[in-house]
């Protein structure tokens, strides 16, 4: 068994791979095949056989960059379906997101950027940054 996952670890050097986006596709093709075996169509049965060479097209493709768009497309679709239908946007496995701090707010310092939590309801407050050292004063 080693020769054969040091082969396949050969053949794979340098080429995309599996992806979200192969593995939905995947579903989709394994669905495509159960439903074949009960209507007996032959446009499904097509599908299949085409969503399959598509996979493997993905998988086994050296333009990785390609790829990568390609998923990440797919990606923020699937996250606004999953936020039309309540699932939560960034959340692919449907788990309820945490709930919202009710007791800091989130600032950006006008230096760096980098995102800085402050307790609400503090009136105006100085924020000295700990990445930059930029002062600045916010009402919060």
């Amino acid at each position: 068994m080693g020769r054969f996952n040091m082969w396949m670890a050969n053949l794979m050097r340098g080429r995309y791979g599996m992806d979200q986006m192969n593995r939905t596709l995947s579903i989709v093709a394994l669905i495509l095949i159960a439903a074949n075996l009960f209507l007996r169509m032959r446009i499904i049965n097509w599908l299949a056989v085409v969503l399959l060479i598509y996979i493997y097209c993905r998988a086994f493709s050296r333009n990785i960059n390609r790829r990568a768009a390609e998923n990440q497309r797919y990606l923020q679709f699937a996250g606004s379906v999953r936020s039309k239908f309540g699932r939560g946007a960034g959340n692919p496995y449907g788990q309820t997101p945490r709930t919202k701090d009710n007791t800091h707010k989130i600032l950006r310092c006008p230096g760096c950027g980098e995102k800085l939590r402050v307790p609400k309801g503090a009136g105006k407050i100085n924020i000295s940054c700990p990445h930059c050292h930029t002062k600045f004063t916010k009402k919060v």
